[in-house]
């Protein structure tokens, strides 16, 4: 376990202010009582006990399973964009001038342009100004063709302008109608072009690693004004750092402990989640068969090239249950529902709603509407119900560190908040 993981810890176990508390220790109980609320823990324990190896729903014929998101779920923020940041300020590409200006496409499903908040920006133009920028880059510096360092390379214009402007981009396919998260999760993942799998293991276990002792905190990125662009100026804000839940790795080695197999379901990069998630690395444990995510087609050299995987599933919203059914329930012979999900975001509404018989879903609250308010609300109606469907876990954005409620303060705020 790395020392960094001890003071977390520590800090996990202090109580916060919003009108929570914690009861006494139950020795008898599965979990280890950390920063749960009292009634999720009640009622995570009970479903441990009742469900899991000698409990009196348990059927060993049909042993049970839960399935995770991963992102904001398993760990706190996201782990694949702290990778597309790590590999971006420090220029991990292996792509020429043309197979990156190959990803860049000024007409996407009939979208030429960024919405409003995005400046209403000509794709053509932010994608003229990216590969003026890369082509500067990979003339110019070492790790390329050129012979300037990176450090020397960070002082540049063109750099400036290339880590402020991809930024913006995957932010503003994000937000653009027509384009979407579902466009924007797969180039940000057609970006490790050119590495093999190893490679971008190894670049994921290194951006990780800097990213749990990195701060939480708030960084905007800036476009410089003394290069003449198509684009012009533009500037995009994203949150730094990484942070693990004791109460997750712990809930997942409880869960396993009883006889319930543990997958993860995430919209990120297999290989990724395989780091963040594996067995003698940050505190986790999971086997690699035990995550089903993203994957990309492997060229013959074993190098990654910019496609999909030829017939798997993109796991996202319905792909999450598509790829539950086809890697669980055909794959391994275990044609039953899930017994328990959690999740945090509308991307796991289908996989928290779509198992008529799911016993138990956990909801981080990150005070949102949508599809996962409304689960939110359910949660927060059925407080007093002895058999809840949902229930839903509050934590302090700020330190990545849950409280012991179903209230959570937002990045930025001081103040608990319930419902959206």
């Amino acid at each position: 376990m790395k020392l960094w993981f001890f003071p977390l810890l520590m800090m996990g176990l202090l109580l916060h202010s919003c009108n929570c508390g914690k009861d006494s220790l139950g020795n008898s109980d599965p979990l280890d009582r950390l920063n749960w609320s009292e009634r999720n823990y009640k009622v995570l324990n009970e479903l441990i006990t009742d469900y899991g190896t000698g409990g009196k729903y348990y059927d060993k014929s049909k042993a049970p399973y839960v399935v995770f998101d991963w992102d904001q779920t398993s760990a706190h923020f996201d782990v694949e964009e702290a990778l597309m940041r790590y590999q971006m300020f420090n220029l991990r590409y292996k792509m020429t001038k043309d197979q990156f200006k190959g990803l860049l496409k000024d007409d996407i499903k009939g979208v030429k342009q960024l919405p409003q908040e995005f400046k209403n920006i000509l794709l053509f133009d932010i994608n003229q100004d990216l590969s003026n920028d890369y082509a500067f880059l990979y003339d110019n510096y070492s790790g390329f063709k050129g012979r300037m360092t990176l450090e020397e390379i960070k002082q540049t214009s063109q750099y400036k302008d290339f880590i402020a402007k991809l930024l913006f981009l995957f932010e503003g396919y994000s937000a653009s109608p027509g384009i979407g998260e579902d466009y924007a999760l797969l180039w940000v993942l057609y970006l490790f072009a050119g590495h093999t799998v190893d490679e971008v293991k190894a670049m994921a276990g290194e951006a990780i690693s800097y990213e749990l002792g990195n701060q939480l905190n708030l960084q905007t990125l800036q476009s410089p004004a003394n290069i003449k662009t198509k684009a012009g100026l533009v500037s995009c804000s994203h949150r730094t750092g990484l942070r693990v839940f004791p109460e997750i790795q712990n809930l997942f080695s409880t869960f396993k402990k009883h006889g319930i197999d543990v997958f993860i379901v995430s919209a990120s990069y297999k290989p990724v989640v395989e780091v963040f998630s594996g067995r003698g690395s940050f505190g986790y444990n999971l086997d690699p068969d035990h995550i089903i995510a993203m994957e990309l087609a492997i060229a013959g050299d074993g190098k990654i090239i910019p496609e999909y995987k030829a017939g798997w599933i993109k796991t996202f919203r319905q792909g999450k249950i598509d790829a539950i059914n086809k890697v669980v329930k055909e794959g391994l012979g275990r044609n039953w529902d899930p017994l328990f999900s959690a999740g945090d975001s509308d991307g796991d509404y289908e996989m928290t709603t779509g198992f008529p018989s799911m016993k138990l879903t956990l909801i981080w609250n990150r005070v949102k509407g949508g599809a996962i308010g409304k689960l939110c609300k359910q949660a927060v109606d059925e407080q007093q119900s002895p058999n809840p469907r949902y229930i839903l876990q509050g934590r302090n954005e700020n330190n990545g560190v849950a409280m012991p409620c179903s209230e959570s303060i937002l990045f930025g705020k001081t103040e608990p908040q319930l419902l959206h």
